[in-house]
Protein backbone atom coordinates (compact mmCIF):
# COMPACT_ATOMS: atom_id res chain seq x y z
CA UNK A 1 0.00 0.00 0.00
CA UNK A 2 2.90 2.19 0.99
CA UNK A 3 4.54 1.61 -2.33
CA UNK A 4 1.44 2.37 -4.31
CA UNK A 5 1.08 5.60 -2.50
CA UNK A 6 4.35 6.49 -3.02
CA UNK A 7 4.21 5.98 -6.44
CA UNK A 8 1.08 7.54 -7.10
CA UNK A 9 2.62 10.80 -5.39
CA UNK A 10 5.58 10.22 -7.57
CA UNK A 11 3.86 10.08 -10.71
CA UNK A 12 1.74 13.13 -9.58
CA UNK A 13 5.19 15.37 -8.73
CA UNK A 14 6.06 14.63 -12.36
CA UNK A 15 3.00 15.79 -14.10
CA UNK A 16 3.04 18.78 -11.99
CA UNK A 17 6.75 19.65 -12.75
CA UNK A 18 5.86 18.72 -16.70
CA UNK A 19 2.98 21.35 -16.91
CA UNK A 20 5.41 23.66 -14.62
CA UNK A 21 8.55 23.19 -17.61
CA UNK A 22 5.83 23.23 -20.71
CA UNK A 23 5.65 26.85 -22.28
CA UNK A 24 1.44 26.11 -21.92
CA UNK A 25 1.93 27.31 -18.46
CA UNK A 26 3.41 30.52 -19.43
CA UNK A 27 0.32 30.69 -21.16
CA UNK A 28 -2.08 30.18 -18.21
CA UNK A 29 -2.66 33.92 -17.17
CA UNK A 30 -3.46 35.19 -20.76
CA UNK A 31 -6.02 32.29 -20.94
CA UNK A 32 -7.42 33.30 -17.32
CA UNK A 33 -7.86 36.90 -18.14
CA UNK A 34 -9.52 36.51 -21.62
CA UNK A 35 -11.93 33.54 -19.77
CA UNK A 36 -12.64 36.16 -17.01
CA UNK A 37 -13.56 39.48 -19.17
CA UNK A 38 -15.66 37.52 -21.30
CA UNK A 39 -17.53 36.17 -18.94
CA UNK A 40 -17.85 39.80 -17.04
CA UNK A 41 -21.60 40.99 -16.67
CA UNK A 42 -22.46 42.86 -20.07
CA UNK A 43 -22.15 46.63 -19.39
CA UNK A 44 -25.48 48.92 -21.13
CA UNK A 45 -23.41 49.55 -24.52
CA UNK A 46 -22.02 46.17 -25.44
CA UNK A 47 -23.22 42.70 -26.15
CA UNK A 48 -21.88 38.97 -25.00
CA UNK A 49 -20.35 39.06 -28.33
CA UNK A 50 -18.11 42.27 -27.99
CA UNK A 51 -17.50 40.92 -24.78
CA UNK A 52 -15.88 38.02 -25.78
CA UNK A 53 -13.75 39.73 -28.39
CA UNK A 54 -12.44 42.82 -25.38
CA UNK A 55 -11.97 39.53 -23.52
CA UNK A 56 -9.76 37.69 -26.00
CA UNK A 57 -7.98 40.91 -26.77
CA UNK A 58 -7.01 41.18 -23.13
CA UNK A 59 -5.83 37.70 -22.97
CA UNK A 60 -3.61 39.04 -25.97
CA UNK A 61 -1.61 41.05 -24.66
CA UNK A 62 -1.51 39.66 -21.13
CA UNK A 63 -0.03 36.67 -23.38
CA UNK A 64 2.75 38.90 -24.87
CA UNK A 65 3.84 39.94 -21.50
CA UNK A 66 3.53 36.43 -19.64
CA UNK A 67 3.88 33.46 -22.82
CA UNK A 68 6.39 31.66 -23.75
CA UNK A 69 5.05 31.67 -27.06
CA UNK A 70 6.51 34.11 -30.71
CA UNK A 71 3.79 37.26 -31.26
CA UNK A 72 2.01 35.46 -33.76
CA UNK A 73 1.45 32.48 -32.66
CA UNK A 74 -0.33 34.29 -30.01
CA UNK A 75 -2.52 36.00 -32.59
CA UNK A 76 -3.43 32.83 -34.72
CA UNK A 77 -4.59 31.73 -31.37
CA UNK A 78 -6.72 34.34 -30.96
CA UNK A 79 -8.12 34.65 -34.24
CA UNK A 80 -8.76 31.68 -34.68
CA UNK A 81 -10.72 31.65 -31.26
CA UNK A 82 -12.44 34.56 -32.28
CA UNK A 83 -13.24 32.92 -35.60
CA UNK A 84 -14.85 29.47 -33.63
CA UNK A 85 -17.23 31.42 -31.58
CA UNK A 86 -18.21 33.89 -34.14
CA UNK A 87 -17.25 36.79 -31.92
CA UNK A 88 -16.82 39.21 -34.66
CA UNK A 89 -18.89 41.79 -37.18
CA UNK A 90 -19.84 40.18 -40.31
CA UNK A 91 -22.18 41.55 -43.66
CA UNK A 92 -24.47 39.46 -45.01
CA UNK A 93 -25.22 39.01 -48.53
CA UNK A 94 -27.29 41.93 -48.68
CA UNK A 95 -25.11 44.42 -46.85
CA UNK A 96 -26.59 44.27 -43.26
CA UNK A 97 -23.55 44.34 -40.40
CA UNK A 98 -24.41 42.23 -37.71
CA UNK A 99 -22.44 40.32 -35.16
CA UNK A 100 -21.34 36.59 -36.78
CA UNK A 101 -23.39 34.43 -34.03
CA UNK A 102 -26.67 36.23 -35.59
CA UNK A 103 -26.01 34.89 -39.01
CA UNK A 104 -28.86 32.91 -40.58
CA UNK A 105 -31.25 33.97 -37.41
CA UNK A 106 -34.49 35.19 -38.50
CA UNK A 107 -35.52 38.96 -38.45
CA UNK A 108 -38.82 40.90 -38.82
CA UNK A 109 -38.19 43.17 -42.34
CA UNK A 110 -40.02 46.40 -42.70
CA UNK A 111 -42.46 44.94 -44.89
CA UNK A 112 -43.80 42.88 -42.01
CA UNK A 113 -42.04 39.87 -43.74
CA UNK A 114 -40.11 37.52 -41.68
CA UNK A 115 -35.91 37.29 -43.50
CA UNK A 116 -32.82 35.08 -42.52
CA UNK A 117 -29.60 36.93 -41.98
CA UNK A 118 -27.53 35.90 -44.96
CA UNK A 119 -24.43 35.14 -43.76
CA UNK A 120 -21.77 32.17 -42.77
CA UNK A 121 -21.21 32.65 -38.74
CA UNK A 122 -17.87 30.54 -38.83
CA UNK A 123 -16.83 31.45 -42.41
CA UNK A 124 -17.92 34.87 -42.42
CA UNK A 125 -15.67 35.13 -39.37
CA UNK A 126 -12.75 33.46 -40.53
CA UNK A 127 -13.24 36.72 -43.64
CA UNK A 128 -13.22 38.79 -41.07
CA UNK A 129 -10.54 37.42 -39.35
CA UNK A 130 -7.87 37.70 -42.48
CA UNK A 131 -9.29 40.83 -43.86
CA UNK A 132 -6.27 42.70 -41.97
CA UNK A 133 -3.97 41.19 -44.27
CA UNK A 134 -5.39 43.48 -46.86
CA UNK A 135 -4.91 46.46 -44.73
CA UNK A 136 -2.58 49.18 -46.60
CA UNK A 137 -0.60 49.92 -43.49
CA UNK A 138 -0.25 46.12 -42.99
CA UNK A 139 1.59 45.76 -46.74
CA UNK A 140 3.68 49.23 -45.93
CA UNK A 141 5.11 48.17 -43.42
CA UNK A 142 5.84 44.83 -45.30
CA UNK A 143 7.17 47.07 -48.41
CA UNK A 144 9.59 49.05 -45.78
CA UNK A 145 11.46 45.72 -44.41
CA UNK A 146 12.06 45.03 -48.28
CA UNK A 147 13.58 48.37 -48.75
CA UNK A 148 15.76 48.27 -45.32
CA UNK A 149 16.97 44.58 -47.01
CA UNK A 150 18.25 46.74 -50.22
CA UNK A 151 19.83 49.40 -48.40
CA UNK A 152 21.83 46.80 -45.98
CA UNK A 153 22.59 44.52 -49.17
CA UNK A 154 23.90 47.27 -51.40
CA UNK A 155 25.87 48.51 -48.93
CA UNK A 156 24.44 52.12 -49.05
CA UNK A 157 22.99 52.07 -45.66
CA UNK A 158 26.35 51.35 -44.27
CA UNK A 159 27.82 54.44 -46.18
CA UNK A 160 25.22 56.58 -44.66
CA UNK A 161 25.66 55.38 -41.51
CA UNK A 162 29.24 55.55 -41.49
CA UNK A 163 29.08 59.31 -42.76
CA UNK A 164 26.35 59.20 -39.59
CA UNK A 165 28.88 58.55 -37.05
CA UNK A 166 31.21 60.52 -38.16
CA UNK A 167 30.06 62.89 -37.82
CA UNK A 168 27.57 62.84 -34.83
CA UNK A 169 28.84 59.90 -33.44
CA UNK A 170 31.61 60.74 -30.38
CA UNK A 171 29.18 59.01 -27.82
CA UNK A 172 25.71 57.10 -27.74
CA UNK A 173 24.11 60.06 -27.30
CA UNK A 174 25.80 61.44 -30.70
CA UNK A 175 24.25 59.05 -32.74
CA UNK A 176 20.67 59.01 -30.60
CA UNK A 177 20.79 62.83 -31.79
CA UNK A 178 21.41 61.98 -35.48
CA UNK A 179 18.34 59.86 -35.48
CA UNK A 180 16.34 62.52 -34.17
CA UNK A 181 17.43 65.07 -36.25
CA UNK A 182 16.97 62.64 -39.16
CA UNK A 183 12.91 62.22 -38.40
CA UNK A 184 12.86 65.79 -37.48
CA UNK A 185 13.88 67.08 -40.95
CA UNK A 186 11.96 64.38 -42.89
CA UNK A 187 8.38 64.97 -40.69
CA UNK A 188 7.29 67.20 -42.61
CA UNK A 189 7.67 66.37 -45.61
CA UNK A 190 6.59 62.67 -45.72
CA UNK A 191 2.30 62.19 -43.81
CA UNK A 192 3.18 58.36 -43.82
CA UNK A 193 5.49 57.84 -40.38
CA UNK A 194 5.74 54.01 -41.04
CA UNK A 195 7.09 55.01 -45.12
CA UNK A 196 9.55 57.82 -43.45
CA UNK A 197 10.70 55.63 -40.02
CA UNK A 198 10.47 51.88 -41.94
CA UNK A 199 11.55 52.69 -45.19
CA UNK A 200 14.09 55.85 -44.51
CA UNK A 201 15.49 55.97 -41.21
CA UNK A 202 15.10 52.30 -39.78
CA UNK A 203 17.61 50.97 -42.35
CA UNK A 204 20.09 53.49 -41.48
CA UNK A 205 19.81 52.89 -37.87
CA UNK A 206 19.94 49.08 -38.64
CA UNK A 207 23.25 49.53 -40.51
CA UNK A 208 24.52 51.59 -37.57
CA UNK A 209 24.27 48.85 -35.32
CA UNK A 210 25.74 46.79 -37.57
CA UNK A 211 28.62 49.40 -37.74
CA UNK A 212 29.04 49.25 -33.84
CA UNK A 213 29.82 45.41 -34.35
CA UNK A 214 26.44 44.13 -32.16
CA UNK A 215 25.32 40.84 -32.85
CA UNK A 216 21.96 41.30 -34.63
CA UNK A 217 20.78 38.01 -33.80
CA UNK A 218 21.74 37.81 -30.33
CA UNK A 219 18.83 38.80 -28.49
CA UNK A 220 18.57 41.41 -26.25
CA UNK A 221 21.50 44.19 -26.43
CA UNK A 222 21.36 47.34 -24.12
CA UNK A 223 23.12 49.62 -27.13
CA UNK A 224 20.94 47.70 -29.85
CA UNK A 225 18.14 48.15 -27.86
CA UNK A 226 18.85 52.27 -26.92
CA UNK A 227 19.48 53.15 -30.87
CA UNK A 228 16.05 51.07 -31.74
CA UNK A 229 14.23 53.02 -28.96
CA UNK A 230 15.25 56.46 -29.40
CA UNK A 231 14.80 56.15 -33.28
CA UNK A 232 11.05 54.42 -32.68
CA UNK A 233 10.36 57.42 -30.26
CA UNK A 234 11.69 59.95 -32.65
CA UNK A 235 9.65 58.94 -34.85
CA UNK A 236 6.71 59.69 -32.85
CA UNK A 237 7.70 62.78 -31.36
CA UNK A 238 8.20 64.28 -35.17
CA UNK A 239 5.14 62.70 -35.94
CA UNK A 240 3.29 64.71 -33.26
CA UNK A 241 4.76 68.29 -34.03
CA UNK A 242 3.48 68.89 -37.82
CA UNK A 243 -0.34 68.42 -38.96
CA UNK A 244 1.88 66.66 -41.71
CA UNK A 245 3.74 64.41 -39.71
CA UNK A 246 1.43 61.10 -39.73
CA UNK A 247 -1.57 60.55 -42.16
CA UNK A 248 -4.21 60.62 -38.92
CA UNK A 249 -3.01 64.63 -38.18
CA UNK A 250 -5.17 66.16 -40.45
CA UNK A 251 -8.55 64.27 -39.16
CA UNK A 252 -7.84 65.29 -35.63
CA UNK A 253 -7.88 69.08 -37.50
CA UNK A 254 -11.06 68.19 -38.88
CA UNK A 255 -12.71 66.91 -36.12
CA UNK A 256 -12.22 70.04 -34.28
CA UNK A 257 -13.38 72.09 -36.43
CA UNK A 258 -16.63 69.93 -36.97
CA UNK A 259 -17.10 69.83 -33.12
CA UNK A 260 -16.03 72.77 -31.34
CA UNK A 261 -15.64 75.13 -34.95
CA UNK A 262 -12.87 76.10 -34.30
CA UNK A 263 -9.54 76.28 -37.13
CA UNK A 264 -6.42 74.33 -36.43
CA UNK A 265 -3.94 74.38 -39.21
CA UNK A 266 -0.10 74.27 -40.07
CA UNK A 267 0.99 77.04 -38.20
CA UNK A 268 -1.53 76.65 -34.79
CA UNK A 269 -0.48 72.77 -34.74
CA UNK A 270 3.39 73.82 -35.28
CA UNK A 271 2.98 76.78 -32.34
CA UNK A 272 1.49 74.50 -30.05
CA UNK A 273 3.21 71.16 -30.42
CA UNK A 274 6.78 73.42 -30.37
CA UNK A 275 7.80 73.37 -27.39
CA UNK A 276 6.77 70.33 -25.56
CA UNK A 277 7.49 68.38 -28.54
CA UNK A 278 11.41 69.80 -29.18
CA UNK A 279 11.80 69.34 -25.21
CA UNK A 280 11.07 65.98 -25.63
CA UNK A 281 13.42 65.05 -28.19
CA UNK A 282 15.88 66.96 -26.32
CA UNK A 283 15.07 64.67 -23.02
CA UNK A 284 14.18 60.88 -24.28
CA UNK A 285 18.03 60.30 -25.13
CA UNK A 286 19.60 60.68 -21.98
CA UNK A 287 16.64 59.26 -20.48
CA UNK A 288 16.62 56.41 -22.23
CA UNK A 289 20.46 55.60 -22.05
CA UNK A 290 19.96 55.82 -18.49
CA UNK A 291 17.51 53.21 -18.22
CA UNK A 292 19.35 51.12 -20.60
CA UNK A 293 22.88 51.67 -20.15
CA UNK A 294 24.38 51.50 -23.54
CA UNK A 295 28.13 50.66 -23.80
CA UNK A 296 30.53 51.65 -26.71
CA UNK A 297 34.33 51.71 -27.48
CA UNK A 298 34.29 54.81 -29.29
CA UNK A 299 38.26 54.21 -29.97
CA UNK A 300 37.24 51.02 -31.43
CA UNK A 301 34.68 52.17 -33.35
CA UNK A 302 36.82 55.19 -34.34
CA UNK A 303 38.90 52.46 -35.96
CA UNK A 304 36.34 50.61 -37.16
CA UNK A 305 34.80 53.40 -39.05
CA UNK A 306 38.47 53.99 -40.95
CA UNK A 307 38.42 50.67 -41.92
CA UNK A 308 35.22 50.19 -43.67
CA UNK A 309 35.62 53.59 -44.68
CA UNK A 310 38.29 52.15 -46.87
CA UNK A 311 36.55 48.66 -47.76
CA UNK A 312 33.73 50.28 -49.38
CA UNK A 313 35.20 51.94 -51.95
CA UNK A 314 33.40 53.58 -54.88
CA UNK A 315 30.18 54.00 -54.83
CA UNK A 316 28.57 50.74 -57.00
CA UNK A 317 26.04 50.90 -59.71
CA UNK A 318 23.31 49.07 -57.56
CA UNK A 319 23.45 51.61 -54.53
CA UNK A 320 23.17 54.23 -57.70
CA UNK A 321 19.94 52.00 -58.90
CA UNK A 322 18.94 52.06 -55.22
CA UNK A 323 19.77 55.79 -54.47
CA UNK A 324 17.38 56.58 -57.73
CA UNK A 325 14.63 54.52 -56.32
CA UNK A 326 14.72 55.76 -52.66
CA UNK A 327 14.69 59.52 -53.80
CA UNK A 328 11.71 58.87 -56.30
CA UNK A 329 9.87 57.66 -53.41
CA UNK A 330 10.80 60.40 -51.34
CA UNK A 331 9.59 62.50 -53.93
CA UNK A 332 5.97 61.04 -54.63
CA UNK A 333 5.57 60.76 -50.54
CA UNK A 334 6.16 64.61 -50.05
CA UNK A 335 4.18 65.17 -53.12
CA UNK A 336 1.01 62.78 -52.24
CA UNK A 337 -1.30 64.82 -52.35
CA UNK A 338 -0.43 66.32 -55.84
CA UNK A 339 0.39 62.91 -57.26
CA UNK A 340 -2.83 61.75 -55.80
CA UNK A 341 -0.32 57.41 -55.16
CA UNK A 342 -1.08 56.74 -51.72
CA UNK A 343 2.22 56.06 -49.62
CA UNK A 344 1.92 52.02 -49.57
CA UNK A 345 1.41 52.18 -53.36
CA UNK A 346 4.85 53.76 -53.52
CA UNK A 347 6.64 51.82 -51.21
CA UNK A 348 5.24 48.34 -52.92
CA UNK A 349 6.17 50.02 -56.46
CA UNK A 350 9.82 50.51 -55.05
CA UNK A 351 10.36 46.62 -53.98
CA UNK A 352 9.28 45.83 -57.34
CA UNK A 353 11.13 48.19 -59.20
CA UNK A 354 14.16 47.10 -56.93
CA UNK A 355 13.51 43.30 -57.89
CA UNK A 356 13.41 44.38 -61.56
CA UNK A 357 16.73 45.98 -61.39
CA UNK A 358 18.17 43.08 -59.67
CA UNK A 359 19.17 44.93 -56.71
CA UNK A 360 16.51 42.77 -54.70
CA UNK A 361 16.11 39.29 -56.13
CA UNK A 362 12.96 37.33 -55.02
CA UNK A 363 15.08 34.85 -53.06
CA UNK A 364 15.90 37.80 -50.97
CA UNK A 365 12.37 38.70 -50.66
CA UNK A 366 11.38 34.90 -49.47
CA UNK A 367 13.92 34.89 -46.81
CA UNK A 368 13.33 38.03 -45.52
CA UNK A 369 11.30 36.04 -42.68
CA UNK A 370 11.13 39.46 -39.95
CA UNK A 371 8.71 40.68 -42.93
CA UNK A 372 6.80 38.18 -43.24
CA UNK A 373 6.28 37.60 -39.22
CA UNK A 374 5.84 41.29 -38.85
CA UNK A 375 3.16 41.45 -41.60
CA UNK A 376 1.29 38.60 -39.86
CA UNK A 377 0.74 39.71 -36.70
CA UNK A 378 0.46 43.28 -37.52
CA UNK A 379 -2.54 42.16 -39.79
CA UNK A 380 -3.68 40.16 -36.68
CA UNK A 381 -3.67 43.28 -34.24
CA UNK A 382 -5.40 45.85 -36.94
CA UNK A 383 -8.48 42.91 -37.35
CA UNK A 384 -8.88 42.69 -33.39
CA UNK A 385 -8.42 47.32 -33.66
CA UNK A 386 -11.03 47.35 -36.22
CA UNK A 387 -13.98 45.00 -34.70
CA UNK A 388 -13.19 46.46 -31.45
CA UNK A 389 -14.69 50.20 -33.03
CA UNK A 390 -17.11 47.67 -35.03
CA UNK A 391 -18.76 45.60 -32.21
CA UNK A 392 -19.30 49.59 -29.91
CA UNK A 393 -16.37 48.88 -27.32
CA UNK A 394 -14.55 52.16 -28.46
CA UNK A 395 -17.67 54.06 -28.26
CA UNK A 396 -18.87 52.88 -25.11
CA UNK A 397 -15.75 53.58 -23.28
CA UNK A 398 -16.09 57.39 -24.70
CA UNK A 399 -19.32 57.41 -23.65
CA UNK A 400 -18.77 56.29 -20.04
CA UNK A 401 -16.55 58.73 -19.81
CA UNK A 402 -18.04 62.21 -20.31
CA UNK A 403 -20.99 60.76 -18.04
CA UNK A 404 -18.13 60.28 -15.35
CA UNK A 405 -16.79 63.56 -15.47
CA UNK A 406 -19.50 65.82 -15.64
CA UNK A 407 -19.25 66.76 -11.91
CA UNK A 408 -15.26 68.21 -12.35
CA UNK A 409 -14.12 71.59 -13.69
CA UNK A 410 -13.09 72.10 -17.50
CA UNK A 411 -9.58 72.13 -17.09
CA UNK A 412 -9.69 68.54 -14.63
CA UNK A 413 -11.86 67.24 -17.11
CA UNK A 414 -9.64 68.37 -20.37
CA UNK A 415 -6.68 66.78 -18.80
CA UNK A 416 -8.41 63.38 -17.92
CA UNK A 417 -9.95 63.52 -21.51
CA UNK A 418 -6.25 63.50 -22.56
CA UNK A 419 -4.98 60.99 -20.29
CA UNK A 420 -7.68 58.35 -21.23
CA UNK A 421 -7.18 59.40 -25.16
CA UNK A 422 -2.79 58.40 -24.41
CA UNK A 423 -3.56 55.31 -22.60
CA UNK A 424 -6.66 53.79 -24.58
CA UNK A 425 -3.76 53.32 -27.24
CA UNK A 426 -3.04 50.03 -25.40
CA UNK A 427 -6.27 48.61 -27.65
CA UNK A 428 -5.10 49.96 -30.94
CA UNK A 429 -2.42 48.71 -33.59
CA UNK A 430 -2.18 51.79 -35.50
CA UNK A 431 -2.31 55.11 -34.78
CA UNK A 432 -4.51 56.28 -37.12
CA UNK A 433 -7.30 53.42 -36.16
CA UNK A 434 -6.73 55.14 -32.94
CA UNK A 435 -7.44 58.95 -34.21
CA UNK A 436 -10.77 57.85 -36.33
CA UNK A 437 -12.24 55.37 -33.30
CA UNK A 438 -11.45 58.14 -30.49
CA UNK A 439 -10.68 61.02 -31.26
CA UNK A 440 -14.20 62.20 -32.14
CA UNK A 441 -16.19 60.56 -29.07
CA UNK A 442 -13.56 62.32 -27.03
CA UNK A 443 -14.11 65.76 -28.81
CA UNK A 444 -17.52 65.49 -28.10
CA UNK A 445 -17.14 64.34 -24.48
CA UNK A 446 -15.31 67.37 -24.04
CA UNK A 447 -17.54 69.79 -26.15
CA UNK A 448 -20.37 68.71 -23.25
CA UNK A 449 -18.26 68.90 -20.36
CA UNK A 450 -17.19 72.73 -21.79
CA UNK A 451 -12.99 71.82 -22.02
CA UNK A 452 -11.52 74.76 -23.65
CA UNK A 453 -11.41 74.00 -27.55
CA UNK A 454 -7.90 74.77 -27.97
CA UNK A 455 -6.35 72.78 -24.89
CA UNK A 456 -8.23 69.60 -25.78
CA UNK A 457 -7.46 70.21 -29.65
CA UNK A 458 -3.50 70.24 -28.91
CA UNK A 459 -3.71 67.44 -26.20
CA UNK A 460 -5.21 65.00 -28.52
CA UNK A 461 -3.39 66.04 -31.23
CA UNK A 462 0.14 65.43 -29.52
CA UNK A 463 -1.05 62.08 -27.53
CA UNK A 464 -2.18 60.86 -30.92
CA UNK A 465 0.95 59.90 -32.11
CA UNK A 466 2.68 60.23 -28.49
CA UNK A 467 0.73 57.46 -27.36
CA UNK A 468 2.68 54.78 -29.58
CA UNK A 469 5.38 54.33 -27.50
CA UNK A 470 3.26 52.30 -24.94
CA UNK A 471 3.48 49.30 -27.18
CA UNK A 472 5.38 47.24 -29.29
CA UNK A 473 2.60 47.12 -31.83
CA UNK A 474 0.90 50.47 -31.57
CA UNK A 475 2.17 51.56 -35.22
CA UNK A 476 4.29 50.50 -37.92
CA UNK A 477 7.32 51.78 -37.49
CA UNK A 478 7.40 51.20 -33.75
CA UNK A 479 7.02 47.65 -34.84
CA UNK A 480 9.63 47.26 -37.15
CA UNK A 481 11.77 48.57 -34.67
CA UNK A 482 10.15 46.21 -32.20
CA UNK A 483 10.58 43.24 -34.15
CA UNK A 484 14.45 43.26 -34.32
CA UNK A 485 14.63 42.21 -30.99
CA UNK A 486 16.94 44.12 -28.98
CA UNK A 487 14.77 44.64 -26.62
CA UNK A 488 11.62 41.85 -25.31
CA UNK A 489 8.30 42.63 -25.22
CA UNK A 490 8.26 42.50 -21.57
CA UNK A 491 11.32 45.34 -21.45
CA UNK A 492 9.40 47.15 -24.54
CA UNK A 493 6.05 47.62 -22.47
CA UNK A 494 7.94 48.84 -19.41
CA UNK A 495 9.92 51.59 -21.34
CA UNK A 496 7.03 52.47 -22.98
CA UNK A 497 5.76 52.95 -19.64
CA UNK A 498 8.64 54.66 -18.34
CA UNK A 499 9.09 56.89 -21.46
CA UNK A 500 4.83 57.48 -21.36
CA UNK A 501 5.38 59.38 -17.52
CA UNK A 502 8.57 61.21 -19.15
CA UNK A 503 5.77 62.52 -21.89
CA UNK A 504 2.94 63.37 -19.84
CA UNK A 505 5.08 65.01 -17.24
CA UNK A 506 6.66 67.35 -19.40
CA UNK A 507 2.70 67.88 -21.31
CA UNK A 508 1.23 69.03 -18.09
CA UNK A 509 3.92 71.27 -17.21
CA UNK A 510 5.97 72.84 -19.46
CA UNK A 511 3.55 72.72 -22.08
CA UNK A 512 0.43 73.70 -20.00
CA UNK A 513 2.98 77.01 -19.15
CA UNK A 514 3.42 77.36 -23.00
CA UNK A 515 -0.42 77.15 -23.96
CA UNK A 516 -1.50 78.98 -21.14
CA UNK A 517 1.07 81.88 -22.63
CA UNK A 518 -0.78 81.46 -25.85
CA UNK A 519 -4.12 81.98 -24.14
CA UNK A 520 -5.79 78.74 -25.16
CA UNK A 521 -7.27 78.52 -21.84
Amino acid sequence: MATNIHRRVGGWKSWVQLVRDSRFASALPAIIIAFAVAHLPVPDGLTPTSMRLLGVFAGVVMGLLTADYDMSIVLAVALLVLTLTSSFMCTTTDGHHIECDRCRSVYHGKSGHWHEYQCDPIGGSFDVAISGFSNKVAWLVFSAFHIGKAVEKTGFGRRVSLALVTSMGRSTLGIGYAVCLAELVLAPFIPSNTARGGGIVYPIVETVIASLDIDTDGGENPTGGFLVMVASTANLLSSSLFITGMAGNPIVASKATSIFGIEFGFSDWVVGASVPTLLLLCILPPALRLFLRPRVNYTQLSREIRRQHLEMGQVSSNELKLCGTLLTCLVLWVGSPYFGIDATVVAYMAIVVLTLLDVLTWDDIVKNYKAWDTFFWLASFITLAEQLSALGVTDWIGNSLSQSLHESSPLVCTLTLALAYFFSMYLFSSISSHVVAFAGPFFAAGNILGCPPKLLTILIALFSSMAGVLTPFSTGSVAIYASCGYISQPRWFLLGLLSAVVIIGITFSVGMLWWKILGWY
